[in-house]
């Protein structure tokens, strides 16, 4: 009995936020004019890009903000910069998707006159592949400006907050950051993280697994604190929950259909998904941007470069040896969506 009153009062503690600010969220007008959707963002997140040290010759990786919209490529000092770096129109550049720099399989946008425009590495091969993608499907598209941002001034973090946040940094994947990440996630989520963990431990390699679960959690952690900290509106989370519910609706739905339907079919249906992943991973980026450094945004992309991809996720529905571990992960998103339909 008293194992079950502290398991409902921590699900109404989880419920915070309301049915009816959830239900307003979900009705919302997602309505947009043909212009909006010709600038619409086709696809953001972090990559490494290559720069050359003027004064010694030398060079070195900078992680920027990368932005593709319509024919046109933008990269960003950081998300919250009002102006990028450079950009280009990818109707006038080459595409090289693997090219060998300092020891790294990078792909390259070089323009007509050999000039390499951008050198980017991506840990995640499936991300880069990804990317390469859009790139030259970017060349049909007529070229857009440029994604005007506000730039957001954000006051210098005293000592005593860097000190915290450096003991934040090193903590987060210990046993203490775990529970943190726990209580902050809730327990639906972390059965999701468990699930997909397997999976990943299983297609890949253990490394990768790790490396998953530790960006998860440093983002989970860092999030919970800018919450108490009230920099952050602990609300502003909907706006991510929404895209990533309808995609884990989405891909349980292709569980279901994965032997109904033809393959070109199937493929639709998980295309649908990582469009729907791309959605929260944009939005997750933009509403973390003013407080995190570009490394700790860059573990966003890498994230969601591995899961955010249709080849990678065709290529787990394929694999029989991951039936299991498939199982519980859709159980496991079902039990997510079912939490917040009903709390």
């Amino acid at each position: 009995m008293e194992e079950d009153k502290k398991k409902k009062d921590r699900t109404s503690n989880e419920s915070a936020y309301g049915r009816e600010q959830f239900d307003n969220m979900i009705e919302e007008d997602t309505s947009s004019s043909e212009q909006e959707k010709e600038n619409k963002i086709t696809r953001v997140g972090y990559i490494e890009m290559k720069k050359l040290k003027k004064k010694t010759g030398t060079s070195s990786w900078k992680a920027v903000h990368c932005v593709l919209v319509g024919g046109s490529f933008y990269w960003y000092k950081n998300a919250k910069d009002a102006v990028p770096m450079s950009g280009c129109d990818l109707k006038d550049v080459d595409i090289l998707p693997s090219e060998n720099y300092l020891d790294r399989d990078c792909f390259v946008l070089r323009d007509k006159d050999a000039n390499d425009l951008f050198i980017g590495f991506i840990t995640s091969q499936s991300n880069k592949e990804a990317w390469v993608r859009f790139f030259t499907e970017g060349r049909e598209k007529e070229p857009k400006p440029y994604v005007e941002r506000t730039t957001v001034l954000t006051k210098k973090p005293s000592l005593v907050d860097r000190t915290k946040n450096k003991v934040v940094s090193k903590t987060a994947t210990s046993t203490v950051g775990k529970k943190v990440m726990k209580a902050f996630v809730n327990e639906e989520t972390t059965g999701l993280l468990s699930a997909l963990k397997a999976i990943i431990k299983k297609e890949s390699d253990s490394k990768k697994a790790d490396d998953l679960e530790k960006n998860i959690i440093k983002i989970a952690v860092k999030s919970y604190l800018l919450i108490e900290k009230g920099k952050l509106d602990g609300d502003e989370f909907l706006r991510i929950d929404k895209p990533l519910r309808n995609a884990f609706d989405q891909l349980s739905r292709c569980y279901v259909d994965r032997y109904k339907i033809s393959h070109e079919n199937f493929v639709e249906e998980l295309k649908a998904v990582e469009q729907l992943l791309k959605e929260a991973e944009e939005t997750l980026t933009n509403l973390l941007a003013p407080f995190l450094t570009p490394k700790n945004l860059f573990r966003i992309s890498s994230v969601f470069g591995t899961l955010a991809d249709y080849q990678f996720l065709e290529t787990v529905f394929a694999d029989e040896t991951l039936e299991e571990e498939l199982d519980k992960l859709i159980n496991a998103m079902e039990y997510y969506i079912q939490f917040h339909y009903h709390n």
